[in-house]
């Protein structure tokens, strides 16, 4: 049985591929005229009239004549309708969820937090009253909105299928199927994804994706996350959910991570190795928090190492771009501002983008920067689920 206690709308049919084309348009440069729209997708006249008139018919967009000019005929405009569609987003940290509820913009409803249930002996946290807490929050933001279109939870680890955690890396999840027991609970499509793939969604949509067709997301903070988008296809699973880029070599005479590797990314990035390394040469426990502080103080020894993380940050940014062939990476975390946009960073980036002599192709990187908050961690599970529904 249900436990919501808000309205579903009941399940539209998904949006063809011209119409999510036009509409994803729509949300991510604004209104348009059939014809501009039929030109950027190369749609024929009659193809993008019966696109627009099933979108009216759907609620999905209005169309209204543009205010009138001086000149020429006033043109009929398309414009996506916010309250077309509203979803829940919940982000999963070991102990809280964090929910949001956002419309068809991603603009944010409404936020509401609840805590997990305590893990078992085994350090698992209980799938089924899991479930329950998601379905209660879901109940209690939708009643912010009209009605709900579906429920989306991120978390950190491995997901398949947008339903199977195969690794839920803070829950002690292995193979868990989340998405049937929250689906059973609230009637509503759910959604579940690995929290970096769903900011890359995001991105997509409302960030990156509206300027660059391909581009990389790195999240800093309680660990290394790495996202992707090439081509506007967001790659849904990581090979590797990270490891390779988190262990990719910075300097061998560097200090060792947890897995033993000496100078690898994540022993300069990674939260927990960074403290235990900076607890270990002060002989008691010292935070991330601790070394921002200390160095703001003048501390030689904190500095030296927040400047070696950012060092680090640089070499993983041109490592990632490179990769990826793309001149745009998304930085983004609770630990990131502090390192990134630093002289430390900057000095690695401008070196690693430095030409041979013989060389004539020159390489520019954009970088942004925005630090996360579990409400923006939330809105990213929403904003993929509104993608999947459409």
């Amino acid at each position: 049985m249900a436990v919501t206690s808000t309205s579903a709308r009941s399940a539209p049919e998904r949006l063809s591929a011209g119409e999510l084309a036009v509409t994803q348009l729509l949300l991510t440069h604004g209104p348009a005229t059939r014809g501009d729209l039929g030109d950027r997708l190369n749609l024929s006249y009659a193809s993008m009239s019966r696109v627009a008139r099933s979108l009216i018919g759907g609620g999905i967009a209005v169309e209204d004549l543009e205010p009138p000019s001086a000149i020429g005929r006033p043109r009929q405009i398309l414009t996506a309708v916010p309250g077309a569609r509203h979803v829940v987003g919940c982000k999963l940290t070991s102990d809280t969820a964090y929910g949001v509820v956002c419309d068809l913009f991603g603009e944010v409803k409404a936020t509401a937090r609840a805590a997990l249930p305590e893990p078992d002996a085994d350090g698992v946290v209980p799938v089924a009253a899991t479930a329950k807490v998601i379905a209660q929050l879901a109940a209690k933001l939708g009643r912010k909105v009209p009605a709900l279109d579906g429920i989306g939870v991120s978390i950190g680890g491995v997901v398949e299928d947008q339903s199977i955690v195969v690794e839920g890396t803070f829950l002690g999840w292995r193979d868990v199927d989340l998405a049937t027991p929250l689906r059973e609970r609230t009637g509503l499509p759910v959604i579940i994804s690995n929290d970096v793939a769903a900011l890359a969604r995001e991105e997509l949509w409302f960030g990156a994706g509206r300027t660059h067709s391909t581009f990389g997301l790195i999240t800093v903070g309680a660990g290394l996350g790495f996202g992707a988008v090439r081509e506007g296809i967001p790659v849904a699973k990581t090979i590797d959910n990270g490891h390779l880029l988190s262990h990719s070599p910075v300097d061998t005479r560097g200090p060792r991570c947890a897995l033993g590797h000496r100078g690898c990314v994540a022993a300069y990035l990674n939260r927990e190795d960074v403290e235990a390394q900076a607890s270990a040469e002060a002989g008691r426990p010292v935070t991330f928090a601790d070394l921002i502080e200390a160095r703001a103080a003048g501390d030689r020894s904190a500095t030296a190492r927040l400047d070696a993380a950012a060092r680090a940050l640089g070499h993983l940014v041109c490592t990632f771009a490179g990769a990826l062939q793309t001149t745009c990476i998304v930085l983004a975390g609770e630990d990131v501002a502090v390192l990134a946009d630093t002289a430390s960073m900057n000095k690695v980036i401008a070196d690693r983008l430095r030409p041979g002599q013989a060389e004539t192709q020159r390489c520019s990187l954009d970088i942004s920067t925005a630090s996360l908050t579990f409400t923006d961690w939330a809105r990213g599970a929403a904003v993929t689920t509104t993608q999947a529904i459409l």
